[in-house]
């Protein structure tokens, strides 16, 4: 998964287009039932996996700390303004390839609101939202261990993943196995 969207993402560079990227970076003190306090924002798991940090200086990347699990929702400023529309908007685009982690919670609320957003056409031009399957994954909690952990879930991580991009497909969204460009 991260191979595969560090490879994208350096196309996309290569081409001058634009890209998008989240860093979850949640606050110690707001929790998120029903997830355990997770990439606290100062910590290593809140900061872009080593593949991606050249993002960092990438003139075409816009990178949005969020912090909830909806990063559509976790674009909102505090003026009521949301950076991803406004990307959106500004560089028109028309079609998102959306890429990450965790394929059934972060990627598909992210989806499921920008497919919303865009029916309700707060996110024109986008025609397209596209999320590519072998970028994109999720954690596996097997049931053993979710046993020793208090209201845990068992998350069978293969299942969990094929449901994440079965509901992404039932909402709307295409869901790839490839991603090619035609030639200019």
């Amino acid at each position: 998964m991260v191979e595969e969207s560090a490879r994208l993402a350096k196309l996309f560079s290569e081409k001058n287009w634009p890209v998008f990227a989240f860093l979850d970076t949640h606050h110690p003190d707001v929790p998120e039932p029903p997830y355990p306090p997770h990439c606290i924002a100062g910590t290593d798991e809140a900061k872009l996996v080593p593949a991606l940090q050249w993002l960092e200086n990438e003139p075409n990347a816009t990178l949005k700390c969020k912090d909830c699990i909806d990063g559509f929702l976790g674009s909102i400023e505090k003026d009521g303004s949301n950076v991803f529309v406004n990307w959106v908007k500004d560089n028109q685009i028309k079609a998102v390839l959306v890429v990450g982690i965790c394929t059934d919670v972060c990627v598909l609320d992210f989806v499921c609101s920008a497919l919303s957003a865009r029916n309700r056409g707060f996110l024109a031009p986008l025609q397209d939202v596209i999320v590519y399957s072998r970028a994109c994954a999720t954690y596996d909690l097997p049931v053993h261990v979710a046993r020793t952990i208090k209201g845990a879930l068992p998350h069978p991580q293969d299942l969990m993943h094929h449901i994440g991009l079965y509901q992404a497909k039932g909402r709307g969204a295409r869901v790839v196995s490839e991603v090619s460009f035609a030639a200019p």
